[in-house]
């Protein structure tokens, strides 16, 4: 099978080395102009010709989800299977429903997993399935080739996935950013939780902004979760005032 994946940004490239190990991947992204000559299975190749596969993986930041839907829905072939996976389930979501043919069969996913995190092995990770429009049946063998993959599976509607994303992966986002806005002074790894802190810094240097901003603006709950912890600062930080 050849797998059409639009999208070949830090998590784009990352997918298409695991994807073919399996089956030829054909990439389409207007910032790429060659693929190196190494990858013999990663293809580039034209929107309409990445569009145009039984399956079609969509590795979009979300603010540029909307734009690329519209320009597909009319390449897409019936039956088949159109898979996103951004950090944002609930909006994404509503958008492929809406634009694309309802002969395609929708998928959202988000892999709790990165290019840092499992760059050894995918092998014992984690990733959200969010059924959209798509049979019982047709989930299940979804289950299947995720575990024959190595990964662990947790089925969940968008709603439940953007509350539960909003609170872990954007709370430790924010953390992780804040920490490294404040440019304290670099200090031997002695304690588990200091270790546990430079770990989580580092990692959000390596995430876009770009991916931080999108989970606030599109993530409905993102909002209240910055704002909450805002508040929450700033009345940590009276606190220590009032007791001078």
């Amino acid at each position: 099978m050849t797998i059409g994946l639009i999208g070949y940004g830090r998590f784009g490239r990352f997918a298409a080395k695991h994807l073919a190990s399996h089956d030829t991947v054909v990439v389409h992204d207007p910032a790429i102009r060659r693929i190196s000559s190494t990858k013999k299975r990663i293809l580039r190749g034209s929107l309409s010709e990445a569009a145009s596969q039984q399956l079609v993986i969509l590795a979009l930041p979300v603010s540029e989800m909307r734009a690329v839907l519209v320009r597909i829905r009319k390449l897409v072939r019936p039956g088949s299977l159109v898979v996103d996976v951004c950090a944002v389930k609930e909006q994404p979501s509503h958008w492929m429903k809406e634009i694309l043919p309802r002969s395609v069969r929708i998928l959202g996913t988000h892999p709790l997993f990165g290019p840092d995190s499992a760059s050894k092995t995918i092998r014992g990770h984690h990733i959200a399935v969010c059924p959209v429009r798509m049979n019982r049946l047709e989930l299940d063998r979804i289950r299947r080739t995720l575990r024959q993959a190595g990964l662990v599976p947790h089925v969940m509607t968008v709603q439940r996935h953007d509350r539960m994303m909003a609170e872990t992966i954007l709370l430790t986002q924010f953390v992780g950013r804040v920490v490294s806005r404040a440019s304290l002074g670099k200090w031997p790894v002695l304690t588990r939780n200091y270790r546990t802190l430079v770990d989580l810094v580092d990692v959000t240097r390596h995430d876009t902004r770009q991916l931080f901003v999108d989970m606030v603006r599109f993530n409905r709950h993102g909002g209240a979760v910055v704002r909450s912890l805002g508040r929450a600062v700033q009345e940590e930080l009276a606190s220590l005032a009032g007791e001078d």
